[in-house]
């Protein structure tokens, strides 16, 4: 073929636009990135600085959950509150007679240790009337009677309402006191239902008190045998750290010549025992609290009173002293 006939080829023309633009624009992409990741940085700080501020904000003004609490079941306002002075009677045994004074006074009618018959139930209501003349001589103070649900023999009924019983049956029998007063003192005697031994009485009252009043006792009266004295005044108010100076006993006897012997089993079976254990949760002391606990009942103290959840639960093995936070030593 001749070379005039020869059409003549252009050369391909081929846009490499395609190719390198995406290149051209990735660099570009990388460069502004370098020049803004220090911003970028910054604020990727600032915004999740802001919301975890924003998540403890909500964190600490919702409502908290306690698995302890029941929000659907409210209590009613405090109605002691202006009180500060805690009269303790510790329950010692259990009266199941009917409601009358001179029923009170039969050992038939109540639940008692072998011990305790010919003799203490007189005794046992002498402290109950001692708790009612200092509850009238004073206005701000709250009569507590302690002790639980300790023998079978009972039922259900605690050491506490007896002596709530025989204190009722007692105020209405005195004509001295009148109407008005009657309903001021009846407004002011409470019962604590879960003590088992002389500390818990002691211990579970001053929960007892901050339930009813809001706050905690600035003077406490224990009323009880005066051969228990030396226990309650240097081992158990030690133990639980309250002031000497705010704390008084009354101790009331039976008049009889047994009083050495009963010195020298107080000294043997009790003094001793809570002199080596402080808080009565090791062996003797526990198992008798067991022993008076025949329907398994336990309180709830730690919750209503937090801030003895620590004291509550304090079982030290070697006998130390509990020295945290208390509310009668702030």
């Amino acid at each position: 073929m001749s070379n005039q006939k020869r059409k003549t080829i252009l050369p391909l023309h081929i846009d490499t636009t395609s190719f390198t633009g995406g290149q051209t624009q990735t660099n570009l992409w990388r460069r502004l990135n370098k020049r803004q990741l220090p911003i970028f940085i910054l604020l990727t700080i600032l915004f999740s600085s802001l919301f975890l501020n924003i998540l403890q904000h909500h964190h600490n003004t919702a409502p908290r959950f306690d698995p302890f609490s029941n929000t659907h079941d409210p209590l009613p306002p405090l109605p002691l509150s202006q009180k500060h002075h805690a009269i303790i009677v510790a329950g010692h045994a259990i009266y199941t007679g009917p409601p009358t004074l001179q029923d009170t006074k039969l050992d038939s009618n109540w639940i008692l240790e072998p011990f305790q018959r010919g003799g203490q139930v007189h005794v046992f209501i002498e402290h109950i009337q001692k708790g009612l003349d200092l509850l009238k001589q004073d206005p701000k103070a709250v009569l507590i009677f302690s002790g639980g649900e300790t023998r079978v023999l009972a039922g259900p009924r605690t050491e506490a309402f007896s002596y709530w019983q025989i204190a009722q049956i007692l105020l209405n029998n005195d004509d001295s006191v009148s109407s008005e007063l009657k309903t001021s003192m009846t407004d002011r005697m409470v019962t604590e239902e879960y003590a088992r031994d002389s500390h818990e009485n002691l211990l579970f009252s001053t929960c007892r008190f901050s339930e009813m009043t809001g706050n905690y006792p600035q003077k406490m009266t224990v009323v009880g045998f005066e051969f228990k004295r030396q226990r309650f005044q240097d081992i158990h108010r030690y133990s639980i750290g309250y002031p000497e100076e705010q704390f008084e006993y009354i101790g009331i006897d039976p008049l009889d010549d047994e009083a050495p012997d009963r010195q020298q089993g107080e000294l043997i079976n009790s003094f001793k025992p809570f002199q080596k254990d402080l808080y009565g949760c090791h062996g003797v002391l526990r198992q008798k609290k067991m022993n008076r606990n025949p329907f398994r009942r336990r309180h709830a103290y730690a919750t209503s009173c937090p801030v003895l959840a620590p004291l509550l639960n304090y079982c030290p093995s070697n006998n130390a002293l509990y020295t945290g936070t208390l509310p009668w030593n702030l």
